[in-house]
């Protein structure tokens, strides 16, 4: 695992998810969606205890801040 968390900000959320594409074995989700309700999706690949994990990993990270 790296020290930095690693940031691709981009002013729309349709392009961040373009961005992704082939990048990941597994992916988490989240953000607020048209209704302004939380909404998250995952790869079927990823267990819940995993989610959490890296729920929880960004967390710290963030916290800590060594997201670049």
């Amino acid at each position: 695992m790296s020290d930095v968390v690693k940031l691709y900000p981009a002013a729309d959320p349709d392009e961040v998810l373009r961005q992704a594409i082939g990048q990941y074995d597994s992916v988490v989700v989240m953000g607020w969606n048209k209704d302004g309700a939380f909404s998250g999706r995952s790869s079927l690949n990823i267990e819940v205890a995993e989610i959490l994990l890296l729920v929880e990993i960004f967390k710290a990270a963030i916290i800590s801040e060594v997201i670049e």
